[in-house]
């Protein structure tokens, strides 16, 4: 790989590449469907040293340095799921325990006489929560530069945004930063973004009738595979039809902010897109993309669940 590349891609390359599940009958990595291994496999295609599958990454044989490095702070969120997932990262209550293991309908396993749990090596700062680290990702973070001291840093904060741990109960709805990006998004919407959210609010019903007419036909072809007496469901109502439209609108809006909204740049251009990795289940996107439809399409409440 290029001299010219940065510690930390290098760094990162090695520790995705020893965390991912290894596939069991070829060579690569398996993303196993998991969002976590998912982007992480992206993230090593992205940084040059893999090639992208339908079922992972396989890695070059001559690592290449892209024409644009990936965003750091694609990079770092892929760092933080992937150490969480291989329970090498975990995100401590605010007074630094461990929250408790539950199982079923919320019971609650302790071992007895268990010894205490390790002290985070993380310690809370700028709103941020205490962590447990390993230390190989003690040391990644630190590169990347989302830890120093022993502590959170404050270019960490709209990273761990869009992760929200449960157990630290981020709120940045009300967050002066939230809101004056939520000012700057609204007012500098690109045309195409606005025409794409504006085809998406409008169901029709044409868009309800294909919608029931298409689950009418598969229970029909099911019915003629399994028989007469294969339980099949039933075909959905309007209202229900509508909702299951709704629910999909709704993602493909999400997956909108995934590719072109961050938090630090507002709308990326074309090529800061083409940089970015699509980071599904981003929490902080998802937070903007409620409050910018509650803002833009107010008569449309469905969107902005």
């Amino acid at each position: 790989m290029d001299d010219n590349y940065p510690e930390w891609v290098t760094e990162t390359a090695e520790f995705l590449s020893e965390n991912l599940p290894r596939a069991t009958d070829r060579p690569g990595w398996n993303d196993m469907a998991s969002t976590a291994f998912q982007i992480g496999c992206m993230s090593m295609v992205k940084l040059g040293f893999a090639d992208k599958t339908a079922w992972g990454a396989i890695p070059k044989d001559h690592p290449k340095r892209p024409e644009m490095l990936p965003r750091w702070d694609d990079i770092c969120i892929s760092v933080l799921w992937l150490a969480n997932q291989q329970s090498k990262l975990s995100y401590r209550l605010p007074d630094g325990s461990a929250p408790p293991s539950r199982i079923g309908n919320g019971f609650v396993i302790v071992r007895k006489d268990a010894p205490p749990p390790p002290t985070p090596n993380i310690a809370a700062r700028f709103g941020l929560g205490p962590a447990l680290a390993e230390p190989e990702v003690e040391q990644l973070l630190d590169q990347l530069g989302l830890v120093a001291d022993g502590a959170w840093t404050k270019e960490a904060v709209f990273v761990l945004w869009r992760t929200s741990p449960k157990n630290w109960a981020v709120d940045y709805a009300s967050d002066s930063r939230f809101l004056d990006a939520v000012e700057k998004a609204v007012a500098s919407v690109p045309d195409e973004v606005a025409s794409e959210i504006s085809k998406l609010i409008v169901i029709t019903d044409d868009d309800i009738d294909a919608l029931i007419n298409r689950h009418a036909e598969m229970i029909d072809e099911a019915r003629e595979k399994y028989g007469p007496k294969a339980r099949l469901g039933e075909v959905p109502s309007q209202e229900q039809a509508r909702r299951s439209i709704e629910f999909s609108r709704r993602d493909e809006m999400d997956w909108l902010f995934f590719r072109r909204w961050r938090i630090d740049d507002g709308w990326l251009s074309d090529k800061e897109t083409s940089r970015a990795i699509e980071i599904f289940h981003d929490r902080l996107a998802i937070s903007m993309r409620k409050t910018l439809l509650r803002r833009l399409h107010p008569t449309k409440p469905s969107f902005f669940e």
